[in-house]
């Protein structure tokens, strides 16, 4: 168990990641430089990501657009425009800005580290290790043993995760908890992937000591309390998400539970959660495809569709994860239409 008392009180952390940004605002409003603006569209993006607000990667997005318009070293825009492109998703864009940053004299360190990310996350993992295994070696820290051990999960090789992760919690010398906390978030989805439950609710439980405004681990550990039948525990994670978050990754975890219940308002719950993964297809299909496709095969009720997303998302990262999620959309499409064709 982690002893909380190590690290900074979660909502002092989030309140001064929220004051970095709003003074880097004010930089940018004066005339920002280039660096200011990515460091605060890095601030923004971690921020989205803490507490599940897409409003925040959207003002990531402008302000990394913003700072490649200014006049700067080019390896140093290509570079940015690679991890903007990874962030999306679009990973085959990222890899040639990646190329053309290195090309362009971008450091070859921080160029390998973006490099391992997106092998890993379109499931070259040989290439992917070798790079991760690497840096942990060089620098063994809370963010290299992390990602290797996360790609360690990834792969198969859980007990060997287990062991990386939990090195990594021993590696932080910080007193901030978000490192922590985003490493206890990866380890717990990991557990989660393999279907051990009771060890996911343990982690994230230690996320929630540590940083408690942790919402997608909050929102995971409410899918975890579902698959096990806790409905009240569920709904009483998830239920204070909805104010907080604007993805409708909550709105949907929320309409499940309420399904599982046998309650009418998850019909209308499930609508929400549709009309606005409409919108985020719309303007990112490639980041959303994933999780809109799981949505659309259980409570979205869009069989057909979850096919044609699992198939996209697919397309754009070859990996076991991605295989599994279209052979579920195609079994379930294939259950709907059996039942239509009985019920007839």
């Amino acid at each position: 168990m982690i002893d909380p008392g190590r690290y900074t009180s979660g909502r002092i952390a989030i309140r001064n990641l929220s004051a970095s940004i709003d003074s880097l605002e004010l930089r940018r409003v004066e005339g920002g430089t280039f660096d200011n603006l990515v460091t605060l569209s890095k601030l923004l993006f971690l921020r989205g990501d803490l507490l599940g607000r897409i409003v925040d990667h959207d003002r990531a997005e402008l302000v990394a657009i913003e700072a490649i318009a200014l006049p700067a070293n080019i390896g140093n825009v290509l570079y940015l425009r690679a991890r903007l492109a990874e962030r999306f998703h679009r990973f085959a864009e990222a890899n040639a800005l990646l190329d053309q940053a290195l090309a362009a004299g971008h450091p070859k360190q921080e160029s390998d580290v973006e490099r391992a990310a997106l092998l890993q996350a379109t499931g070259q993992y040989g290439e992917a290790l070798a790079l991760r295994k690497r840096f942990a070696q060089d620098n063994p820290g809370i963010h290299t043993l992390g990602a290797l051990a996360s790609l360690l999960a990834e792969t198969d090789q859980w007990r060997t995760a287990e062991t990386c992760y939990a090195a990594g919690l021993d590696a932080d010398d910080g007193v901030s908890p978000l490192p922590c906390g985003q490493l206890l978030f990866e380890w717990g989805v990991s557990a989660m992937r393999r279907g051990e439950l009771d060890r996911a609710e343990a982690i994230f439980v230690e996320l929630e000591a540590i940083l408690p405004q942790h919402v997608p681990g909050r929102g995971h550990r409410a899918e975890v309390a579902l698959a096990r039948r806790q409905l009240d525990l569920a709904e009483a994670l998830i239920t204070p998400l909805l104010e907080i978050s604007d993805d409708p990754e909550y709105r949907a975890i929320y309409a499940e539970i309420l399904a599982a219940r046998g309650d009418g308002e998850a019909a209308i719950e499930a609508e929400r959660a549709a009309a606005a993964y409409e919108q985020l297809l719309t303007r990112r299909p490639e980041a959303y495809a994933d999780h809109a496709a799981a949505f659309f095969m259980g409570v979205g009720n869009r069989p057909q569709l979850a096919v044609d997303l699992a198939l996209a998302n697919l397309k754009l990262r070859d990996t076991p994860r991605s295989r599994r999620l279209l052979g579920r959309a195609r079994r379930n499409a294939q259950e709907v239409l059996l039942n239509q064709e009985v019920a007839a």
